[in-house]
């Protein structure tokens, strides 16, 4: 600060309203006085502000009129300043008590992303993550048994099955409620580790962990963004709850609880299904060199077919154009007895010239 300033006495802060925080206020008046510098503040309030209008106006206006104040005069009473504290100090634990019920909201969701991030977590950082694919596949046929061994709905649970894991179970209907619960999932379970064991044996250890990894990242980044646009929705019109008597708080709570619940049943059975019936893709190289290998193959086949149609052609052709052997036959006389058994001469019977 200038020795000019401080020789007038320093800073000079003029405050034309009081804000609704005191801790503003203090560090208003607190830039009067840095350092030790000489400094003054003077803070002016009306009681048309929002601060005095919304929480003190009445009571101020009461004593304004019993001790005959006029319209436009300064008011220094410590009371007054004593009335805009206790104003200050209503808005301050108004907007405590909303932080605070936004926390209350947003530990909902960071509960629900710490277990996201998590499992996301032992994707990236695991080398293999089989294990936790037939821990999936575990809770996916608790979940699929139950769905149909109580109607015993053996076609329902057949189709399931091929259209999820591609697998295919041969139930007898006589013996299917016989196996009990248990039995039947362990069948289908273990038909289902025999079938993903070839797989890997087909296209390879290091290609399966792959697809693995692939299967729970995707599918937990694609139902995550989902879950986020449906927790926002919610959020969003949980408030009119209360019209209905009811703790909005509570209600969000609750159905955040079911759509999660939700959220992760559903990336359960879509990694397991996509751990089973995704197959990579060959290069492009590999399926260029194999389509052409087809193309040759059906132009050798066509070539043969042509071949031997031109050839059973030709066959036809030479049978039709060659000629046929001539027979000589004993001629009749016109006078001998006619062949056809008549008696007569021939030459009055079938040699009788028309």
């Amino acid at each position: 600060m200038g020795e000019g300033v401080l020789e007038k006495g320093g800073l000079y802060i003029l405050g034309t309203e009081r804000h609704e925080s005191r801790r503003i206020d203090r560090q208003l008046r607190g830039r009067a006085g840095r350092q030790g510098d000489p400094g003054t503040s003077k803070f002016f309030i009306s009681l048309e502000d929002d601060l005095m209008r919304l929480f003190s106006s009445d009571r101020v206006t009461n004593v304004m009129s019993k001790i005959g104040f006029e319209e436009g005069e300064a008011l220094t009473h410590p009371m007054i300043t004593k009335s805009v504290e206790r104003a200050q100090k209503k808005v301050e634990e108004n907007n405590f008590a909303i932080r605070k019920r936004l926390l209350e909201y947003d530990d909902v969701m960071n509960q629900q992303r710490e277990v996201i991030y998590k499992r996301r977590g032992r994707a990236l950082e695991g080398e293999r993550l089989k294990t936790e694919v037939f821990e999936l596949l575990d809770e996916y046929m608790d979940e699929l048994v139950d769905k149909y061994f109580d109607d015993i709905n053996i076609e329902g649970l057949k189709t399931d099955l091929l259209q999820r894991l591609l697998i295919e179970v041969n139930f007898d209907p006589e013996t299917f409620e016989k196996k009990g619960r248990d039995q039947i999932k362990d069948d289908i379970y273990n038909a289902a580790i025999e079938f993903y064991k070839r797989k890997e044996e087909m296209i390879g250890s290091e290609l399966m962990a792959r697809l693995e990894r692939y299967a729970v990242l995707s599918v937990i980044d694609e139902k995550w963004k989902e879950h986020l646009r449906e927790m926002d929705d919610l959020k969003e019109g949980i408030g009119l709850r209360a019209y209905g008597q009811k703790d909005p708080l509570v209600e969000y709570k609750s159905e955040a609880f079911h759509l999660f619940v939700s959220l992760i049943s559903e990336i359960r059975n879509d990694v397991v299904s996509f751990c089973f019936k995704f197959f990579p893709q060959e290069p492009d190289e590999v399926q260029a060199k194999r389509a052409k290998q087809q193309r040759m193959r059906t132009i050798k086949d066509s070539s043969v077919n042509m071949g031997m149609q031109k050839s059973d052609t030709a066959t036809e052709s030479t049978n039709r154009g060659k000629q046929q052997p001539v027979k000589v036959e004993k001629k009749v006389g016109r006078n001998d007895p006619c062949p056809c058994g008549s008696g007569k001469k021939y030459k009055n019977c079938h040699g009788k010239i028309a």
